[in-house]
C-alpha cells in the first residue's frame, strides 16, 4: 500500500538507443497509448488495491474516449516555464510531500481511476505531471511554448450536493456563509471532508490544520451543519466518490469536444481545465464547461478563470523543448 519513485540507471544499450533518436528524446519517444488507462480500485484487507474487471460496452467506450484524448496529449508538449532555481526548489518541495511526486515531464497522458470496486464511483483523471504542480505554479504552465489559461467550476461540490437534494445553492458562497466569511479555506476543507466521509467524523480529519484558529473541530463541524441544513442527510453518507464520477464525466466531455473538433489538448485538474490562452480569450473553454455542466444537471454554474503568466524572455528559463 506504499509507493515511491523507482530510479533506473541507463546501461550502454539504452544509451545507444537514445543516441539514435533524432531530436529530443522527451518529445520524440511517445507515451504508450495502448497501455491500460481505465483502472478499477477497491479496498482489500484495508489496502487500496487495483482489481480485475470484465469489460462491457461502458468500459470499452471510456477506454476509447480516453485513448482519443491521450493521442492528442501525446502530440503536444505541456511544460512549466519557471527559472532553474525555482524548478529545483519546487522539486525539493514535492519530494517532501507524501501526497505528491516529483515532476516527470514524460508523464503527459492520463489514467482514469475508479474506486470502491464500481464504475460510478471516482473516475477522475490522474497520473499526468501537472497533477503534482501546486496551484500557485499552474499559471506558469505552457502548452507548446504558448501561454495558457485555467478555468474552473466555482464551488462545484456544494452545487452538486444541493442538486442531489433537489435544492439550489444559488449565488450564495457556500464557504463564506460560515463564520461570516472568515476562515473560508478551512470551511471548504471541512465541507468537502463531510461530503466525502461515510462516518459522522466526530474527530478531526487528517489534513485539516486548526492550530492557527481559536476553535476546535466540533465547533467547525457544527458551524458547517448549521449553515447548510438542507444537506444534513447528504453529509457523512460517503457520497463523495459519486460526485467525483459526475465531475469526471463532465471533464471527459469538455476534453473530447476540443480534441474531436480542433485536435487541441486540454489539461484537466479535476474540476479545472488548462488550455492555450486563446480559448479563454474567445470564451470557448468557458462555454464548453458551462454546456457540459448544463447537459448533466440542466442548471447553470459560475466559472472562474486565470490567465497564465509569461515571464520576460531575458530571464533564464528551464526549457526541455530545445
Amino acid at each position: 500500500g506504499v509507493g515511491d519513485i523507482t530510479k533506473y540507471r541507463a546501461r550502454d544499450r539504452l544509451m545507444e538507443m537514445l543516441e539514435d533518436v533524432e531530436g529530443n528524446p522527451f518529445t520524440d519517444i511517445k507515451p504508450k497509448l495502448k497501455a491500460e488507462c481505465i483502472v478499477l480500485r477497491d479496498i482489500v484487507d484495508s489496502v487500496r488495491t487495483v482489481i480485475d474487471y470484465e469489460d462491457d460496452a461502458t468500459t470499452h467506450e471510456m477506454r476509447d474516449n480516453l485513448r482519443t484524448i491521450n493521442s492528442c496529449l501525446a502530440k503536444h508538449w505541456p511544460d512549466l516555464r519557471i527559472k532553474d532555481d525555482d524548478y529545483v526548489a519546487l522539486q525539493e518541495r514535492l519530494m517532501l510531500d507524501e501526497d505528491k511526486q516529483p515532476i516527470d515531464f514524460t508523464q503527459r497522458i492520463l489514467t482514469r481511476i475508479f474506486s470502491n470496486g464500481r464504475f460510478d464511483q471516482g473516475g477522475r483523471f490522474y497520473r499526468a505531471w501537472w497533477h503534482n504542480v501546486p496551484s500557485e505554479y499552474r499559471k506558469f504552465i505552457t502548452i507548446d511554448s504558448k501561454r495558457t489559461c485555467e478555468y474552473d467550476f466555482s464551488q462545484l461540490n456544494p452545487h452538486m450536493a444541493y442538486f442531489m437534494r433537489g435544492r439550489e445553492l444559488g449565488s450564495e458562497d457556500a464557504y463564506s456563509s460560515v463564520f461570516d466569511g472568515e476562515h473560508r479555506q478551512l470551511v471548504k476543507q471541512a465541507f468537502n471532508a463531510m461530503i466525502q466521509a461515510g462516518t459522522p467524523l466526530l474527530n478531526k480529519p487528517d489534513g485539516i490544520d486548526l492550530t492557527e484558529v481559536d476553535f476546535d473541530w466540533p465547533t467547525l463541524r457544527k458551524a458547517v451543519l448549521t449553515a447548510h441544513m438542507p444537506l444534513v442527510d447528504v453529509f457523512f453518507q460517503g457520497h463523495g466518490n459519486h460526485p467525483q464520477f459526475i465531475d469526471s464525466c463532465i471533464a471527459e466531455k469538455v476534453m473530447l469536444q476540443f480534441v474531436k473538433s480542433d485536435d487541441e489538448p486540454v489539461l484537466p485538474v479535476h474540476d479545472s481545465f488548462i488550455m492555450h490562452y486563446a480559448f479563454g480569450d474567445m470564451g470557448e473553454l468557458e462555454e464548453a464547461m458551462r454546456r457540459a455542466f448544463y447537459d448533466h444537471f440542466k442548471k447553470d454554474i459560475k466559472v472562474s478563470e486565470e490567465i497564465g503568466i509569461m515571464l520576460p524572455p531575458h530571464l533564464t528559463i528551464r526549457n526541455l523543448t530545445i
